[in-house]
């Protein structure tokens, strides 16, 4: 940032120099008087009203402050004229670079004087409106620039993730071959392993099925609750101690959608943070449809001593998210929890009063 600010004063400096000899040497074809001194100080004033033009229409006329800015101006443009009335007519010192430059011997004329005023003033604010125009332009086009490269890499990135994902993915219908191999393998001495594999197969299913990329972004309750309790169907099955998760559901759980996977997310979460070996203090998910909406309340005490799995808000933070994408202001998150005790709602309400 510093070296472009340097190299920018650099050019501009070199501008002026340049403009300076310019000036000198049209200026001396008409008057073999005039000094390079004199040529000098006169656009040096001249170069003060580019940029205090400039500055006054960037900081103000830019940013909205109009008034301000024509109030400015016109004040700049008195105080001038009071500076250039007393360069050319008074005795402020610099009588010798006009007497040799601009006016020899004369008394104050208004025709002059205004001659002398407008040259001076016009020509460098049309200089700096133009260069202001100028800048506000580039500026327009780096930012339409940066805006389009950002879409584009927004696009590509996005591309690159479909393509991960999709490679990732496994082709439900191998799976199926698989896990109706090892269901027919395994039940012939262990039914009831075999048909725990069979659960895991629709399990694992609908996973792969709530994370396609083309695949639906909401799903019925009642088919959400259904993954649910074959999920925990499952832990029962691989927890070393049996657990204490209570799902309690009410209403239709026909009439409301919801995001795949969401139930088992806050499982999930249960069985990272909660205490669920305590028969008498189950952890409970809690269901509730209504006319206008429905309730998801998960309640459990917190596990004692230090936690064995790290906390990252990951999961709370992704069913926030797709939650305010299928839903908007229609849904609701709220967190309550003492030393002891945690409860999460999920609100949706669709039909408010």
């Amino acid at each position: 940032m510093n070296k472009f600010v340097q190299r920018k004063w650099f050019l501009h400096g070199c501008f002026w120099i340049l403009y300076t000899l310019y000036f000198f040497v049209v200026n001396a074809l008409g008057n073999s008087r005039l000094t390079l001194a004199a040529s000098t100080v006169t656009v040096f004033y001249c170069g003060l009203i580019f940029y205090i033009v400039y500055l006054i229409l960037t900081h103000f006329f830019g940013r909205g402050h109009k008034l301000q800015g024509v109030l400015l101006m016109m004040g700049f443009y008195l105080l001038s004229g009071l500076i250039v009335y007393y360069e050319l007519y008074g005795r402020i010192g610099l009588e010798i670079i006009n007497n040799r430059y601009v006016v020899a011997h004369h008394a104050f004329s208004w025709r002059k004087y205004l001659q002398t005023f407008a040259v001076m003033h016009s020509n460098y604010t049309v200089m700096a409106v133009g260069y202001y125009s100028y800048k506000s332009k580039l500026l327009e086009a780096e930012e339409k620039l940066e805006a389009v490269n950002k879409r584009l890499e927004a696009e590509s990135s996005a591309r690159s993730l479909q393509y991960i994902t999709l490679s990732a993915q496994v082709h439900p219908h191998m799976m199926a071959n698989i896990f109706s191999y090892l269901k027919n393998r395994v039940g012939l001495y262990d039914h009831e392993l075999g048909m725990q594999i069979a659960e895991i197969y629709r399990l694992m299913k609908f996973y792969m099925e709530a994370h396609h990329v083309d695949g639906a972004t909401d799903i019925l309750l009642s088919d959400e609750v259904a993954a649910l309790e074959q999920y925990l169907s499952i832990q029962e099955q691989v927890e070393p101690m049996p657990f204490y998760i209570k799902l309690c559901c009410s209403g239709n759980l026909m009439r409301f959608s919801t995001a795949p996977t969401l139930l088992q997310t806050l499982a999930g979460n249960l069985f990272k943070h909660a205490d669920l070996w305590d028969k008498d203090h189950p952890a409970k998910i809690d269901i509730l449809v209504g006319h206008a909406g429905y309730w998801i309340k998960v309640r459990n005490r917190k596990r004692a001593g230090p936690q064995t799995m790290p906390s990252h808000d990951v999961g709370l933070r992704n069913v926030r998210t797709r939650m305010e994408y299928l839903f908007g202001t229609d849904f609701s998150m709220e967190e309550n929890q003492d030393a002891d005790h945690y409860e999460l709602t999920l609100c949706v309400q669709r039909y408010r009063q």
